[in-house]
């Protein structure tokens, strides 16, 4: 049987908090019982209305999470909030959720890791602490790499804004990436690959002859489920592990 507490020492071992930003609150977010054993386990992007369903509807007594489902300290707890509905949810249904943010982008095999993998760089450094740098074994057009990106992803739709229409050395950042623009730059990508860019962060980009791809923040980092699953795999074999299913058109798990 697999207990609770040396499922989260072992993620604390393979993902160190040390690698997490300041800023971000991850780790155990919700824990009923701290002697449960873990029989079944929903890994998903974010513990949403819907994903906490699931979990209830096939018996899991885990969530493993990449976003954190408690980011900010609540002032109170109340089922008529969002956030604590969902909270209690997960209390009164003694399901534990844990969270892996900054810690998973950064990590080696992580987010940035198996982006960059996925958009086929080779020759990938680091770019920050969770962004990767790396080049495409063949130039493409602003056209050819946008359709590539859109069917490994799995997206309908791309968004973005071409600049300079040659794409060889790329840039990647799962998520957010409105606040890479200029490392991207600095570190001699041509195109900047990743979830989001706000309005002002396009026009930055623009005017520095950076190519900006966005393949969705959900997209571009719900590819790191499979990893999640593996690792907990590894150690715990006997746990039934049920990834929650991805659906390009339904961004928000709501």
């Amino acid at each position: 049987m697999s207990n609770i507490k040396n499922i989260i020492e072992y993620f604390d071992s393979v993902l160190p908090k040390t690698l997490s930003e300041d800023w971000d609150n991850d780790g155990v977010m919700v824990l009923p019982d701290g002697n449960a054993d873990i029989k079944k386990a929903l890994i998903a992007l974010d513990a949403t209305s819907l994903s906490i369903e699931r979990a209830k509807s096939i018996g899991a007594e885990l969530i493993i999470t990449h976003h954190p489902l408690v980011f900010s300290p609540f002032a109170s707890l109340s089922a008529d909030d969002p956030y604590g509905k969902r909270v209690i949810e997960c209390i009164k249904n003694n399901i534990t959720v844990l969270s892996y943010h900054t810690r998973l982008d950064e990590v080696c095999g992580g987010v940035g890791d198996c982006f960059a993998a996925l958009a086929g760089l080779r020759n990938m450094e680091k770019m920050q602490p969770c962004g990767r740098i790396g080049v495409l074994e063949n130039e493409m057009s602003y056209k050819e790499f946008t359709e590539h990106i859109k069917r490994a992803l799995g997206l309908g739709k791309i968004s973005g804004v071409n600049s300079n229409g040659k794409i060889k050395r790329v840039a990647v950042i799962g998520g957010s990436g409105k606040d890479f623009i200029t490392d991207a730059k600095k570190a001699g990508a041509d195109t900047f690959l990743t979830g989001e860019v706000n309005h002002s962060g396009l026009i930055e980009a623009k005017e520095l002859g950076l190519n900006v791809v966005c393949g969705t923040h959900y997209a571009t980092e719900n590819i790191i489920l499979p990893r999640i699953k593996e690792l907990l795999f590894e150690r715990f074999p006997d746990i039934e592990t049920v990834i929650m299913p991805f659906k390009a058109e339904d961004e928000y798990g709501v």
